[in-house]
């Protein structure tokens, strides 16, 4: 039995020994891919059935095989068979052990399939293991073969200086040792030196390279201590540079931030330190808004030293904003001056710094310092034009002066173009508030203006202002900042486009920061005030009332304009002073804010428009006869008209904006004849409104230049087309009241009646009434020199005196004619005879030639000599007569012709009619 179980053991080791090739060897490949291509080939086969049975196989497998690698599987098979055998059941347990074992030899090839790289890279690392071990082998060997030489060779004594090199090697490594810590402990006296010498990139260098040596002695107890004491320093010495980078916002040093820079900079902080600068240029303007607007407050006011900045602004008395604005404006001004110096420093170095385009973090530095650059004048300019805006605009500026608003408004102006040359910023919100502002006061101002011209009317005693000859606005301070602008725009002509208007404090001609650093765009805002040299003190001396030069005749019968008359000084009242010096200053505000040139532009036409009603409507008053009708002028009276309804009436229902019509206080006897009827008063307030139409069309082209719109361009031409040109035409109607006084028509209209016009022969000798209207004419002229005995006639106030006289005499003579009622042809005659007479004697001492309205007599008289055949022609063509008189040149030609009479009458009537 013995002998027969070792034969099956024997068979059994036979069929079941597996032999494994050597991993690597052809013979390994070859029995792989065989034994691959039948795996491969069983599994497409029964790839179900495997993968359903392998995992049973498996674990169907006893776990002794897999204890041990010396286990004895056949001895454990062997002594698993029963002492009876059975020949079937051995070849089941047969054929479960080769099944078995081909799933585990297929487990174990897919194994070292899966494996095979790595095991490749083991093998060429083994491979490398060996060279390395072979040539460490063989520097052994070499270091083994030299010892023996060495100790063949050198002796003791060699041996001795060798250590004793060593000794001094270590020694010095042991001294530099010494000296480095020794440096170390020395470190903060040095640091300090170099702080305060502010040379802190070499204090940054020094305390970095000191903390660098530290860390390589920090086994040492001292040197530990000093690690953290050098921390401290390098913290204590970023406060310091923090410290002076925030004084660079008020005093910029270009050293010292060259310094600063290049400190943080070696700290590796660079990007750092700009947004620390940009943190304290914030905090720079609401600290120094603080700190200035709590000197100016009324600390009654002041309920909490917290109070918000917009509440301190209304805690600040009224007086004392100017000297509160300008004061911070001058701080707000360092500020952004020291802001573009950094700025500049930045560009300038980036521009220098070439050298550093191949270093990525410096590029990136830079680029990073560019941004903040861009954006953080744009939000510095914001903080500063809202505290500006806080401070102006809680203040109640309708109660200011004028000159100290606008030095407000000058302000505000500087801080727009500021802010335009500094971040390219309108200033949007600061300009609307401003011109808002400015339009509530100016017309509050304008309202004022007025009402003080409306005093001023009624308390004028219109007695001339003594001013030089060449005396214009122009010489009036409140001209003297515009005048060049203003002569500008004239010479270049009234083709000047608007477009092209002079702006004094046009950005692209002030650059403000180019200021030194000592001074700022508002040091000179404070109010100055300039002298004026308009008062004619040589007049005053030689009195201007001298009974030689005084009139523009002389006491014979010439009543021509003398030689030096054009040489006098112009007629002007304080009432027109004041009226120009209002044009400049509201001109000075258009100069300043041209938003509001429009609004401007108009109140100061209505200045001239009240000045030339209210001279209209005080001078005017006394009733005008009818006879004088003639010298009223169309023109004048729609103007006059226009400005009551638009500018006096029109303002009734509003009481804020009531414009009043002026009451001569002042005595002014429009009806004593004592005083030529107040002859004087009346040429000094005609001329001074002439000469103030003669400023206002100096302004012509400028205030066209302040426009911008072609509808108030129109308005304006229209207002020098109607209402400045039409002043003159003021002189006819405020003179011929005077003549029409003065001079006693009536008597000569009734001595023409009793004239005998139906006489048969012609008649040598001119009429009566003739002499007596001459002699009235010389007596009114030698009345008009006593009473202008304080005045001078100018050669336009003689030429409408004559002119007014011309009306007077035409207006006589044909209404003289007309009361004729039967005429003769011998009567006609005296007609022409008598005023021929006349005009002869007029002629020698009327300065006009020829005399005005001499046709419209001769032409009337001519009528009487006409056939009846021609007069109803006559009568349509010359309606410029009146009614009655040119029924009386029918009467007188159609006398003995009632029928046509009665038609030409029938006609008049009906042409009255219509």
């Amino acid at each position: 039995m013995a002998e027969f179980k070792q034969k099956i053991k024997n068979l059994i080791d036979a069929k079941t020994t597996v032999k494994v090739p050597l991993i690597g060897s052809q013979d390994f490949w070859n029995i792989s891919e065989k034994k691959s291509d039948s795996l491969l080939l069983k599994a497409v086969n029964s790839e179900k059935f495997v993968e359903k049975c392998d995992a049973e196989l498996v674990s169907n497998i006893d776990q002794v095989y897999f204890n041990s690698s010396d286990f004895d599987f056949t001895k454990f098979e062997l002594e698993k068979l029963p002492e009876v055998l059975d020949k079937k059941l051995i070849a089941n347990d047969v054929k479960k052990l080769k099944v078995q074992h081909e799933i585990v030899e297929k487990q174990l090839l897919q194994l070292i399939l899966e494996n095979q790289a790595a095991c490749d890279d083991e093998l060429d690392k083994i491979g490398m293991l060996q060279n390395n071990l072979k040539s460490s082998l063989e520097n052994c060997e070499h270091a083994k073969n030299r010892l023996k030489l060495a100790k063949r060779q050198i002796t003791t004594a060699g041996l001795g200086l060798l250590g004793n090199c060593r000794k001094k090697s270590l020694i010095l490594d042991l001294l530099n040792s010494l000296n480095s810590i020794k440096m170390l402990l020395q470190t903060e006296k040095k640091l300090e030196e170099l702080v305060s010498q502010a040379n802190y990139a070499k204090g940054i260098a020094l305390l970095l390279e000191c903390t660098q040596g530290a860390s390589a002695f920090k086994q040492f107890t001292c040197i530990a201590a000093l690690s953290i004491k050098l921390q401290d320093a390098l913290i204590m010495t970023e406060e310091q540079l923090d410290i002076v980078l925030s004084n660079m916002c008020f005093n910029f040093d270009n050293e010292k931030y060259s310094a600063v820079q290049e400190a943080y900079r070696r700290l590796g902080k660079t990007r750092i330190a700009i947004d620390q600068l940009h943190m304290h240029y914030t905090s720079a303007v609401h600290s120094a808004s603080f700190d200035t607007i709590n000197l100016f407050v009324n600390a009654d006011k002041v309920e909490n030293n917290k109070n918000s900045f917009a509440l301190l602004c209304q805690c600040v008395p009224d007086e004392q904003l100017i000297s509160c604005l300008i004061a911070l404006s001058k701080i707000y001004w360092n500020i952004l001056q020291s802001y573009k110096k950094a700025a500049d420093w930045h560009r300038e170095f980036k521009d220098t710094n070439t050298d550093s385009e191949d270093d990525i973090e410096e590029c990136v530095n830079q680029e990073y310092i560019s941004k903040k650059f861009e954006i953080g004048p744009t939000r510095l300019w914001g903080d500063i034009i809202t505290k500006i805006s806080n401070l102006v605009f809680n203040s109640n500026m309708t109660k200011f002066k004028f000159d100290d608003f606008l030095q407000v408004l000058s302000i505000l102006n500087k801080h727009i173009k500021i802010g335009e040359e500094f971040c390219n910023s309108k200033s949007e919100q600061l300009q609307n508030d401003t011109k808002k502002s400015c339009i509530s006061y100016f017309h509050t101002y304008h309202k004022n203006c007025l009402d003080e011209l409306t005093i001023f009317f009624e308390n004028e005693s219109w007695t001339p202002c003594p001013v030089k000859r060449e005396f214009n606005l122009f010489q009036l301070q409140e001209f003297r900042t515009i005048k060049n602008h203003i002569q500008k725009s004239n010479s270049s002509g009234p083709t000047h486009s608007r477009s092209s208007s002079m702006d004094s404090s046009s950005i692209s001609t002030c650059e403000y920061f180019h200021f030194s650093s000592d001074k700022s765009p508002f040091d000179n805002d404070l109010n100055t005030t300039y002298c004026e040299d308009i008062l004619d003190t040589e007049m005053d001396r030689n009195s201007v009332c001298s009974d030689d030069t005084n009139n523009s005749y002389e006491d014979s019968d010439n009543y021509n304009v003398t030689a030096d008359n054009y040489e006098k000084p112009p007629l002007l009242t304080n009432t027109t002073l004041t009226v120009m010096r209002h044009c400049g200053k509201y001109l000075k505000i258009c100069n300043i804010l041209k938003s509001i040139s429009e609004d401007v532009v108009t109140c100061l036409c209505q200045l001239f428009e009240y000045y030339l009603y209210s001279v209209h409507l005080l001078f005017t008053s006394d009733t005008l006869p009818q006879i004088c009708n003639g010298v009223n002028s169309v023109k004048l009276q729609s103007v006059i008209t226009r400005i009551c309804n638009s500018l006096i009436q029109c303002n009734h229902e509003n009481q804020d904006l009531f414009i009043r019509e002026p009451v001569a206080l002042y005595a002014l006897s429009l009806s004593d004849a004592n005083n030529l009827y107040c002859v004087s008063e009346r040429i000094v307030a005609v001329e001074s409104l002439v000469f103030l139409g003669e400023q206002y069309k100096l302004l012509h082209s400028y205030l066209n230049t302040l426009l911008t719109s072609d509808t108030s361009s129109y308005s304006l031409q229209q207002f020098y087309n109607q209402t400045v040109a039409v002043a003159v035409d003021l002189r006819k109607p405020v003179y011929g009241r005077v003549i029409c006084k003065s001079i006693d028509y009536n008597q000569v209209l009734s001595m023409m009646t009793k004239v005998n016009w139906e006489v048969k022969d012609i008649m040598c000798e001119h009429s009566k009434y003739v002499d007596y209207f001459l002699q009235e004419l010389r007596a009114f002229f030698k009345t008009l020199k006593t009473s202008t005995s304080n005045i001078y006639l100018n050669e336009q106030v003689l030429y409408s005196i004559w002119e007014a006289i011309a009306v007077l005499v035409s207006s006589v003579f044909i209404e003289g004619f007309s009361l004729a009622k039967k005429c003769s042809n011998a009567g006609r005659a005296l007609m022409q005879l008598d005023f021929t007479q006349f005009m002869s004697q007029i002629n020698s001492i009327c300065p006009i030639n020829p005399f005005p309205h001499k046709e419209l007599v001769e032409v009337y008289i001519k009528a009487y000599y006409l056939p009846e055949t021609s007069l109803e022609t006559w009568t349509r063509d010359h309606q410029e007569y009146t009614h009655k008189q040119l029924l009386a040149v029918i009467n007188c030609v159609c006398q003995n012709n009632k029928r046509l009479r009665q038609k030409l009458t029938n006609l008049l009537e009906e042409s009255q009619q219509r």
